[in-house]
């Protein structure tokens, strides 16, 4: 992980008809993966590294490296 680097955790509550989360709760920023991986208990819970004061594409994408580490996405 550089050191402008963070891991998002979603709790995603539904898919819609493509796959994409159309339902889905913030689980939390952490600092390290370990720390991330340990949030995502349940299915459909996941987690993708984002750099910090880096601006992201407009529109509909998948994050780069999203997991679920506990299945279920």
């Amino acid at each position: 992980m550089s050191a402008g680097q963070v891991w998002v955790v979603a709790q995603v509550k539904a898919f819609d008809g493509e796959g994409w989360a159309s339902d889905w709760d913030l689980g939390g920023v952490f600092t390290t993966e370990a720390g991330a991986r340990a949030a995502c208990t349940g299915p459909g819970d996941c987690m993708w590294p984002v750099e910090l004061d880096q601006p992201i594409e407009r529109g509909t994408i998948s994050p780069p490296g999203i997991t679920y580490p506990a299945g279920g996405g």
